[in-house]
């Protein structure tokens, strides 16, 4: 288990370390949009703070659950099949899939960047929290359901591991837009 959350804790440190990056960047890149219907660096960035929002609501309520069930005597069982979950995951972080998102995920471009990095901050806290809490397996004791790519359901580090994944993802999204960024510079 202490591998499971050694993987999980190295994921937020990575990403959200590379997210804050971001807020240093100059203000013409993060305006930037290559599109009408695209997201500029400031969207992205608004829109990880949303979905973070909504998915440590769910994850701050199971990590109570679980607390409770182990307290209760419950006993963590690590199901056979419990790495292929986390492979199932990682496609979040790289490929396309048909999902649609929510309407109260999307960005309105109106949040202060210094407020989305503060947001940004206390959520990987109290992502860090939560996994400090469930150090001897808890996390194993509740599941949740997830319908983002048919996942199914999630324990509570699974589903810590997808919000981790789901930064990913955009942050090659953030590295597209740079690099569409530079180019259009170029033609300049």
């Amino acid at each position: 288990m202490r591998n499971v959350i050694q993987v999980v804790r190295e994921a937020l440190l990575t990403n959200f370390r590379e997210l804050d990056t971001w807020f240093e960047k100059e203000p013409a890149l993060l305006d930037f949009k290559p599109g009408p219907d695209q997201w500029n660096a400031h969207e992205v960035l608004e829109h990880i703070s949303l979905t973070n929002y909504f998915l440590l609501l769910i994850i701050n309520k199971a990590t109570r659950r679980a607390l409770e069930r182990k307290k209760n005597g419950h006993n963590v069982v690590l199901p056979g099949d419990y790495f292929n979950k986390f492979e199932q995951i990682d496609v979040i972080g790289s490929k396309s899939f048909g999902w649609i998102r929510p309407d109260h995920m999307e960005p309105t471009g109106m949040k202060d960047m210094q407020e989305i990095r503060a947001l940004l901050k206390q959520q990987f806290a109290q992502c860090w929290y939560n996994l400090s809490l469930l150090q001897n397996g808890e996390g194993l004791l509740v599941f949740t359901n997830m319908s983002v790519n048919n996942l199914g359901k999630l324990d509570i580090y699974q589903y810590i591991y997808f919000l981790t994944k789901h930064i990913e993802r955009h942050i090659r999204q953030l590295q597209r837009l740079q690099k569409q960024f530079a180019t259009s510079m170029e033609l300049i």
